[in-house]
């Protein structure tokens, strides 16, 4: 076996093993797995600063949600991806219910988080409803471990996140604001968090 082949089968192999220790879905049976909504607890007086990789996070609220998985996406060279590598689509309440989700297709794209039913027509959330029950996170680990963490989620698993939301602020003029509701929708409604605690349910 000449070194090619062997080199296809060794990348085949790896290939293999990240899938299914790191893309695999999880299959949950049908039910609602995280039923509280976000608790977040906006900052006003004092608010945080984190000086990470040479930018710094202005806290804006304390962050704490328990949610499934729906997607997880990986960046390696966007303008972002040194602060935050992982970008985490999760759903609770109707949007953790495997009844629901397995109607609905979902992708990343360019730091967003699109979501489709494949049948509106028996799709049984209106679209402000599913918005408002899920989440696109930029995910800004506190840790090497907890990076680590996030970089191997899988879809359908149940996660409790604890840290803040957080403006970023970079030396070159970089600007990238969170979000502070769960209704909104399009630029800027996606939730940039530093995630201190992460324990997958």
């Amino acid at each position: 076996m000449n070194r090619v082949v062997l080199a296809i089968v060794a990348v085949s192999l790896w290939g293999a093993w990240n899938w299914w220790h790191n893309e695999r879905a999880e299959h949950l049976p049908p039910g609602i797995v995280a039923a509280a909504d976000p608790a977040q607890t906006n900052l006003v007086d004092a608010p945080p600063r984190f000086e990470v990789k040479g930018y710094t996070l202005l806290g804006r609220a304390r962050y704490d949600l328990e949610a499934r998985i729906l997607r997880k996406e990986i960046y390696r060279v966007d303008g972002g991806a040194t602060l935050a590598p992982v970008d985490l689509g999760v759903g609770w309440g109707p949007m953790s219910d495997t009844t629901v989700v397995d109607q609905l297709e979902f992708s990343q794209m360019g730091r967003f988080f699109y979501w489709r039913p494949r049948d509106w027509r028996t799709f049984p959330l209106s679209p402000a409803e599913t918005a408002a029950h899920a989440a696109q996170i930029h995910a800004i680990p506190a840790s090497a471990e907890i990076e680590s963490r996030l970089r191997r989620l899988r879809p359908g698993q149940v996660v409790r996140l604890a840290g803040y939301l957080v403006d970023v602020r970079g030396n070159d003029g970089f600007v990238w604001n969170t979000s502070l509701r769960r209704d909104d929708t399009g630029d800027g409604a996606c939730e940039i968090m530093w995630i201190e605690e992460l324990v997958v349910q």
